[in-house]
């Protein structure tokens, strides 16, 4: 027996289990209801890549799901054999699905119509592909939740439940949950707009959120990675990271930079993710980290980055302890973890947002270079330097 991808070749792919039925001679099909990105399936393992991070802990929720699915078939052809019946696909198939109540799919089911939403978002490319992404990955949690729920259950009763299944089964913290639970209003309200009737409860559930604790570096911490001296692999990875620092981009946009999107001596640039237009102004820094890659920037994964990023940030001894918090409803978690830790291609960011707005830089040229529309969008990225508090009080005195 074995998983397998249903759609390797497509963006999102539901994820089946093979397994040969001798008595038969025929091969038992059965869909595990989970869906995956290709590029985070293991061919050879027929399972999904380890990884680090949020992306990480959601493919080993995935993976333990799938291991219960192969142990109850296990244990359902055992079981079979022991009570000297014939062991048949349909079967199998009525023991998994009692196991892990799996129903049938109807017109009304929450599961079904959800598909129609993220089938009609590909369809008018309305979002892009990491959105429709996350609309998968809600999918699968509201599966692992309750697969069988219909559209006129999902009340305020309904959604405080998902909520507390997320916090104790995938451990999300109130910064990730309310995004979730974003993400599942935005999609109730399309259901209302094309004429379904609701339970409107739902939208009294909301969830409080608190302020992330992130770093950025300062001037001199910049000043003192662009003069570290690194082997040829960190050294591409530190010229991504400080070109990340100079234009003010997201990963996704500051790794594909070409002189094409130059105009008027400035990288005039759509975002990935947002598709708000920036307009980076090409400073002599990031004009000499271009033209030192003649503007072919090498193409690496964000993983990869963030964890050669750490290493050279502890190469350059930004070893301090900060001290992270971070909440999960009323509990309370503080962490303690060094500098370089915390460093990840989004630090280049807000580093710039930082720095930008300690330099008196206006917000509406901080928002036109980083293509941010939001003022309170702008205010999470910008994170006070402890430094930077002489400063102002010795001008005041």
């Amino acid at each position: 027996m074995y998983f397998y991808l249903d759609t390797p070749n497509k963006k999102t792919s539901a994820i089946k289990v093979r397994y040969y039925v001798k008595s038969e001679k025929k091969t038992f099909i059965y869909s595990t209801g989970i869906s995956i990105n290709p590029k985070n399936w293991n061919k050879q393992n027929r399972m999904p890549k380890p990884k680090t991070g949020a992306a990480g802990f959601e493919l080993k929720q995935i993976t333990n799901q799938l291991n219960r699915i192969v142990e109850q078939l296990q244990i359902s052809i055992s079981n079979i054999e022991l009570e000297k019946k014939q062991v048949t696909r349909s079967e199998l198939k009525k023991r998994l699905d009692a196991k892990f109540k799996l129903v049938v799919i109807d017109d009304n089911s929450i599961l079904f119509i959800l598909d129609k939403y993220i089938h009609e978002k590909k369809t008018l490319g309305k979002y892009q592909n990491r959105t429709i992404e996350k609309y998968v990955t809600l999918k699968n949690k509201l599966i692992s939740y309750n697969a069988g729920a219909k559209i006129n259950e999902v009340n305020k009763d309904f959604i405080i439940g998902f909520l507390n299944h997320l916090r104790t089964v995938y451990l999300l913290t109130d910064i990730t949950l309310n995004r979730n639970l974003g993400f599942l209003k935005t999609f109730l309200k399309w259901c209302k707009n094309t004429g379904i009737v609701l339970d409107e409860s739902y939208n009294l559930v909301t969830v409080k959120t608190r302020d992330a604790d992130h770093v950025s570096l300062t001037k001199e911490q910049v000043k003192i990675l662009s003069k570290l001296k690194l082997n040829k692999t960190l050294d591409k990875y530190r010229d991504l990271f400080l070109i990340g620092i100079y234009s003010g981009q997201r990963f996704s946009d500051y790794s594909v930079f070409k002189k094409s999107d130059v105009v008027n001596n400035r990288i005039v640039k759509r975002a990935e993710k947002t598709q708000y237009k920036s307009y980076i102004p090409i400073s002599k820094k990031l004009n000499d980290l271009l033209n030192k890659w003649d503007w072919r920037l090498p193409k690496v994964s964000n993983q990869k980055f963030n964890k050669n990023i750490k290493e050279i940030c502890k190469q350059a001894d930004f070893k301090t302890d900060v001290t992270i918090t971070k909440f999960t409803g009323n509990k309370k978690q503080v962490i303690i973890k060094p500098f370089y830790n915390l460093v990840s291609s989004h630090t280049a960011r807000r580093t710039f947002i930082t720095l930008s707005a300690n330099a008196n830089v206006p917000d509406h040229i901080i928002m036109a270079i980083t293509g941010i529309r939001d003022p309170k969008t702008l205010k999470t990225y910008k994170k006070f330097q402890e430094n930077e508090l002489e400063k102002y009080i010795d001008a005041i005195f």
